[in-house]
């Protein structure tokens, strides 16, 4: 009988443990819960977190049709909840937006050239909202400009000349990035702000990055000299805020700019590659007088910063791109985090350029929406294109 107890007692402890989640590692710090990471992802029972991709279509932005259409240099895209596809441009054409539908077929331009209503002089910055509006901004302007899915104007918000982009939120808020000069460091202040109108801060959400004057800095760390590519993504009910100067942490806020999570992970440190040194060299090693003065202030970190760009899906789950290599040539490694911010694995996406792209060659951007996901690359012959695949999670 006591061996049958003890039996009975060992498998009760088996099944318990078999069921039992694997412990999350979290603090909270001033009242937030922070979750903590490490190298490995977590394994959750019951959680589908392998991440496979079957490909359904690729726009070509090379082939002769889009070139007759008058679509120059991809600045990026996004994507509605229909699958409508939203690529912006550069300069160079009539227009700077070109919808594509949800099997990559070309519909319309809009967002013309110009001074006037509805009208755009540089497009930055282009995001589609929980109502399917496509918000664009408009840096020389300062100006939020508002369409609907079709193309017709719905409104425009001037905003003050220290912005360097914009976007409105469902509340009314609006998140920004602004930008501050610091002459006695030589240094750009660039914070993340939220905004209760066009021209009053409420609350500054991240204390940005720090950019060096070239000429009035003391010291330029090399890979520092350009803002991040992405500074924010947004959500239906969040805004997810992550940049070379956090290391690899995001912090989490709702609408009103209330911080609810940090989400924190351990990496390993990624050598700075010889062709990024090559590469950066060759932009201050210049034969005029100027550029010979900026040189010798010029270093090299240790490392790479932890992450290079992230973006979030429909589901909230966060994709973190890596420096660490991936499969192709031009591939790196994607982190995946669950809603709850927990490490759940890893994907290897090629979205890199070329060197007309950025100093190193990337990257370009990636969404996932109706669980399908939208990648933009490079082609060797310096023109783009736009692959979509399905998405199936499985364990």
């Amino acid at each position: 009988m006591k061996k049958l107890f003890c039996f009975l007692v060992g498998i009760s402890f088996l099944v318990s443990c078999g069921s039992r989640q694997p412990q999350i590692d979290k603090v909270i710090e001033d009242g937030v819960e922070v979750v903590l990471n490490h190298l490995e992802p977590y394994t959750l029972i019951g959680e589908r977190d392998n991440l496979n991709l079957e490909k359904l279509f690729t726009v070509d932005f090379e082939r002769d049709e889009f070139a007759k259409i008058g679509i120059p240099r991809i600045g990026g895209f996004n994507v509605d909840s229909e699958g409508n596809i939203y690529v912006w441009s550069w300069p160079g054409s009539e227009y700077f937006i070109f919808k594509f539908d949800k099997s990559g077929e070309y519909v319309n331009s809009f967002g013309r050239k110009g001074q006037g209503p509805g009208e755009i002089e540089m497009l930055v910055y282009l995001r589609v909202n929980a109502k399917d509006e496509v918000i664009v901004f408009d840096d020389t302007r300062k100006k939020i400009i508002i369409f609907d899915n079709e193309g017709s104007l719905i409104g425009e918000i001037q905003l003050e000349r220290h912005i360097l982009y914009a976007t409105p939120l469902a509340n009314g808020k609006i998140l920004a990035l602004y930008e501050r000069f610091n002459p006695e460091e030589g240094i750009a202040d660039l914070p993340v702000v939220l905004m209760a109108s066009g021209s009053e801060q409420d609350r500054i959400l991240h204390s940005g990055e720090r950019i060096p004057n070239w000429f009035r800095a003391q010291k330029i760390n090399a890979i520092t000299t350009a803002q991040s590519y992405s500074q924010w993504s947004i959500t239906d009910k969040h805004i997810f805020i992550g940049n070379k100067v956090s290391g690899y942490q995001f912090l989490v806020y709702d609408f009103n700019g209330m911080l609810v999570k940090k989400i924190r992970k351990e990496y390993r440190p990624v050598p700075v590659p010889e062709e990024i040194k090559k590469s950066l060299l060759k932009v201050f090693n210049r034969s005029d007088r100027e550029r010979t003065q900026v040189l010798p202030k010029v270093f090299f970190p240790d490392a790479m910063f932890p992450i290079q760009y992230f973006f979030t899906d429909d589901h909230e789950r966060l994709y973190v791109m890596t420096f660490e290599k991936g499969d192709g040539p031009r591939a790196f490694m994607y982190d995946i985090f669950n809603s709850e911010g927990f490490f759940i694995g890893r994907v290897s996406l090629d979205n890199s350029g070329n060197e007309s792209n950025e100093i190193w060659g990337g990257p370009f951007d990636v969404r996932a929406r109706n669980d399908n996901l939208y990648c933009m690359r490079a082609k060797d012959s310096g023109y783009q294109e736009l692959t979509v695949y399905k998405m199936e999670w499985t364990k």
